[in-house]
């Protein structure tokens, strides 16, 4: 479920939803790691990503289905929650994704001038 499904369920803002995203301060920048792996001829590939600039934009896709939501508490230790809707309801910043997208969203395509993170995903 996406963080759009997830806000015409809950009601909640796309700015209360937003301001949950967040780095986790744990990690350090080379650990903020987004894989992609599609097996053989699957129809969905799955995505992890501790990027924010990266998951926030898969959670804002339609197609995406989240599995599972890395997300830190107060006294900075991460927890796994099974929605979108359960980090926003327990107010817990979202740090990390794993998800699957079908196939046919992904598209590999020439190579572009930046090497941002933030252009991977549209």
């Amino acid at each position: 479920m996406s963080v759009n499904n997830t806000m015409d369920k809950s009601g909640s803002s796309t700015e209360s939803i937003n301001a949950q995203f967040a780095e986790d301060p744990r990690r350090e920048p080379h650990e903020k790691e987004t894989c992609l792996h599609v097996e053989g001829d699957g129809t969905h590939a799955e995505v992890r990503s501790y990027k924010r600039v990266v998951f926030e934009k898969l959670l804002h896709r339609s197609e995406f289905e989240v599995k599972s939501l890395r997300v830190i508490d107060d006294d900075n230790r991460q927890h796994v929650v099974d929605t979108v809707e359960d980090a926003v309801n327990q107010s817990l910043p979202i740090v990390g994704v794993v998800g699957r997208i079908p196939v046919g969203s992904i598209t590999i395509g020439t190579p572009r001038n930046s090497n941002s993170h933030a252009n991977i995903v549209k």
